[in-house]
Parts: C-alpha cells; structure tokens; sequence
C-alpha cells in the first residue's frame, strides 16, 4: 500500500472512505484427511488451478466467463468468482452467487386508487416485477474468502454458505481445472477457539448452541398416503416450542441419528416442517465419533452470525464466551448504504486476522 505524506499528516489511499459496515469474519481450516496433496496447501493448490491455460495460452484469472460454477439445482443458480488476486503471500476472491431469470420487485410511486374491499378505496403505490437488464444478473448472495497456506478466512455480506464456497472450490479443484484427483475428498472445518477453552474447565463434555430466531427450513416430504389418515402435529413429535436455527436437519441427525432423523422426516405432512429448539446441548464423555460430530455441529452454526457457542467441561464451563474461532471486523464501504465491500480493504483486514490469530497462537502459521 502507498502512503502518501503531506507536511506532517499521513493519508492513505482508504483514508477519504468513511463509512464501514461491521461483519464477522468467519475462519476454517482446509482439511484433507489422509490424502497425499505432496506437501500442497489450499493456496497453492488455487494459485496452480488459476494458472492452468486454455488452448489459446490464457489463465483461468484471464478468463471469468469460465469460473462461472453451475450449482445445478432447481433454482438454476451460479456461483462466479469475480475479482481474484494472487498477493504473493495469499490467494484473494469474490464470490458472487446469481440466479437466471430471478425477479426483483420494485415499487412505482405512481399512487392510484384501488377497490380493495367492499368497503375500502384505498390509494397505493403499485409493485412490479422484473428481470434484471439485458446483459446482467441479479446477485443474491457474495462472500469474500482469503486463503493462506492451509487456513481460509471467510466474510459473507448476503445470503451464501460455506457449503456454497466449498462446492466452488471442489468444482474449481478437480472438474474446473483437475488440479487434484476426484476421488480426493476434503473440509472447510471450523475450530473451535482454544483461548476459549481453557484447560481449566478440564475435558469438554458438553457443546451449548443458542441464538436468535432465524427462518424456518421447510422439509421436502413425500405426499401422505391416504389410507394414513388425518396429518401428524409435528410441534407435537419435535418440541412445543421452536426457534428455528434454519438447518434443522443436520443438527437433529446428530442428537437422534440419522435413522430416527429420516423416519422423522418420512412422517411429516406436506404442510410440516423440521425444527430444533433454541439452544442444542449435546452431553456425555466424548468418543472419537461425538467429537468429530461436534465439529459438524460447529461447521453448520458458523454459518448462523447471532448463535453463541459455548463449552462445558468436567471441571467447569465457558459461560459468556463465543467458543467458534472467529472474529467481528470493520471493513470499508465503497459509498453510503452499498451491499458491497472494498475489495482492496477486506484484502488487507482478512490478512491483520491471520496475522492477530497465529500472533495469539490460536492457529499456526
């Protein structure tokens, strides 16, 4: 970064950029499993990926058109990575998530009067639908993400999930550019943060998950058979009480197991839908199996910014503190009121986490 010096005062090229919106940045580790990458981290495996030619001698950075990963599902969504940088000591991108032939509504504020009632004229502002301009998406979802050596740092400013950004990266590894074989599998894991949990509090026994209410995720279920009768009350089966974290079924899956969890699903109506309560505690010495639970567990809540996690252990518990390695940073808007962030700045706030969690010993460098 330049510095300009005038006189005594010191400017920055973000110094006339004022306004900053707060988001969390989220921290995951690339994990592999026994597979033998030949000392290979996630940076480099992106930097050899992006460097891969077509036969005219270009770049996949030269070429976005061909970083555009089809999600095939019903939606018909696409995730594009935008902007990428290799900054020598990092590999840096955008993501954006976009969907063919969405609509947006907009309000005319054209006013006119409308019988809305037998009794009610009422003067409104009519809403329209409309498909994004001639050459153009709409963007529904975007997410930053800094890799470095092994470790990857993840700032999402709308709607997109760090299963989104792994199956960009699965696509981008071995079907985009066949940087590493198919048949490799690997993680983005989140850990938990180890200033929070103390050797004190002695081995952990218990993972606490509570939040705010988010929304509900509807269960896709088979159509009921009509010699079964009237439909089940599902707040009946599952709690009288919800607050949905918005991705009921895995976390269910790990308290009741996946058998109890699919005959749960097959008995819902087509009008039900699968919750969990606010808070999930899982209790009981930890085998190798619950303890590698409790790290899905924590994968899929990351995602969810209000919930606060927290640990128990045999000798004493975390109480107020935010177990999931993460933290909430500053970052620079483009002007007033934008849904996007400075590229250039969340570059270099991604890169001051890293350097702030290896300086606490939080991860390795």
């Amino acid at each position: 970064m330049i510095t300009i010096i005038i006189g005594e005062i010191s400017l920055t090229p973000y110094s006339v950029r004022m306004s900053t919106v707060y988001h969390m940045a989220h921290y995951r580790r690339f994990d592999f499993g026994k597979a033998d990458l030949k000392g290979a981290s996630l940076e480099s495996l992106c930097r050899s990926a992006l460097a891969v030619t077509d036969a005219s001698g270009a770049t996949l950075w030269e070429r976005a058109q061909d970083r555009l990963f089809d999600l095939a599902d019903a939606s018909a969504r696409q995730i594009l990575l935008n902007k990428v940088a290799d900054l020598s000591s990092a590999v840096f991108g955008e993501m954006c998530l976009v969907q063919s032939g969405d609509l947006q509504a907009l309000l005319d504020l054209k006013a006119s009067k409308v019988q809305l009632s037998k009794i009610t004229t009422a003067e409104i502002f009519n809403l329209d639908e409309r498909t994004a301009p001639a050459g153009s998406q709409f963007i529904r979802g975007m997410a930053y993400w800094l890799a470095i050596g092994n470790h990857i740092f993840l700032v999402k400013t709308q709607s997109m999930t760090v299963d989104q950004v792994h199956a960009y990266l699965d696509w981008l590894l071995k079907k985009r550019t066949s940087t590493i074989a198919e048949d490799i599998a690997f993680s983005l894991r989140a850990e938990l943060d180890r200033s929070q949990v103390a050797g004190d509090i002695g081995e952990i026994r218990g993972l606490r998950v509570s939040g705010k209410a988010a929304p509900q995720m509807a269960v896709t279920a088979p159509a009921p058979d009509e010699h079964e009768g009237r439909l089940k009350r599902t707040s009946r089966t599952v709690a009288a009480k919800f607050v949905e974290f918005g991705r009921a079924v895995p976390i269910v899956e790990a308290l009741l197991g996946k058998a109890s969890t699919d005959s749960l699903v097959k008995s819902l109506g087509e009008n039900e839908y699968l919750a969990v309560d606010a808070s999930v505690k899982v209790k009981g010495r930890r085998t190798a199996a619950t303890r590698a639970q409790l790290h899905n567990i924590a994968n899929d809540l990351d995602d969810m910014t209000d919930a606060k996690v927290q640990i128990e252990g045999k000798d004493g518990k975390i109480s107020d503190g935010d177990a999931i390695l993460r933290t909430r940073m500053p970052f620079y808007l483009p002007h007033e009121g934008s849904n996007l962030l400075e590229f250039d700045n969340v570059s270099d706030q991604l890169q001051e986490v890293y350097a702030r969690f290896v300086r606490d010993g939080k991860i390795k460098a």
